[in-house]
C-alpha cells in the first residue's frame, strides 16, 4: 500500500503544481496517510514571502478537489486537508533552508557527523548539497548534506528570546 500513496502523492504533485503557480504559492509536502477515520490526502502551502489565509486554502482545495474529481487517480474515499505548514514546519530542502538563513534550526542527521546527530544553530549558508550552520554545541560552522538530514525544523524557543 505504501508503495501506491507515494504514486499518488506524485501523481497530486504533478496536478497541484500549476494551480499553485496561477496562485503564486509554494508547494511545502504532501501527504497521503490511513489514518482511523479514512483516508487523508493533506496538502501544506506557502506563500514564497510567507504567510496563507484560510480563504487562500480553500482556494486551492477548490482547484485541486475539481481536478482530483476529474483525474479520479485516488481509487480510495478520502478526506482532502489544504494548510498551512506552521512556524514549527519542516525543512526538507536548499529553498527551505534558504528562506530561513539566520534562524537558529534543529537538525536530526540518520548518521553521526562527527560523532554528532543532533545540531542547533543558526543558518549560515546554503548550497546544492547542503547546509551550513554557526552549530551552538562546537560554536564553529558545520555543513550537513540534505540526504543525511532526518528532520529539521525552525527552533521555535529561539524565536521568542
Amino acid at each position: 500500500m505504501e508503495e501506491r500513496a507515494k504514486e499518488i502523492v506524485e501523481k497530486v504533485k504533478e496536478l497541484l503544481q500549476p494551480i499553485l503557480e496561477e496562485g503564486g504559492f509554494d508547494l511545502v509536502d504532501i501527504e497521503f496517510v490511513r489514518e482511523p477515520a479514512g483516508w487523508v490526502l493533506r496538502i501544506y502551502a506557502d506563500r514564497p514571502k510567507g504567510g496563507i489565509t484560510i480563504s487562500d486554502c480553500q482556494w486551492i482545495s477548490e482547484r485541486i478537489g475539481t481536478v482530483l474529481d476529474v483525474e479520479d487517480i485516488i481509487p480510495y474515499s478520502y478526506n482532502l486537508e489544504v494548510s498551512s505548514p506552521g512556524l514549527d514546519r519542516p525543512l526538507k530542502n536548499q529553498k527551505d533552508f534558504e528562506k530561513h538563513r539566520g534562524i537558529v534550526v534543529k537538525i536530526k542527521t540518520t548518521e553521526p557527523l562527527d560523532n554528532q546527530r543532533n545540531f542547533k544553530g543558526e543558518v549560515v549558508s546554503t548550497s546544492e548539497r547542503g547546509v551550513t550552520l554557526h552549530d551552538v554545541s562546537r560554536n564553529a560552522e558545520v555543513e550537513i548534506p540534505y540526504e543525511k538530514i532526518k528532520s529539521a525544523r525552525v527552533d521555535l524557543d529561539s524565536l521568542f528570546d
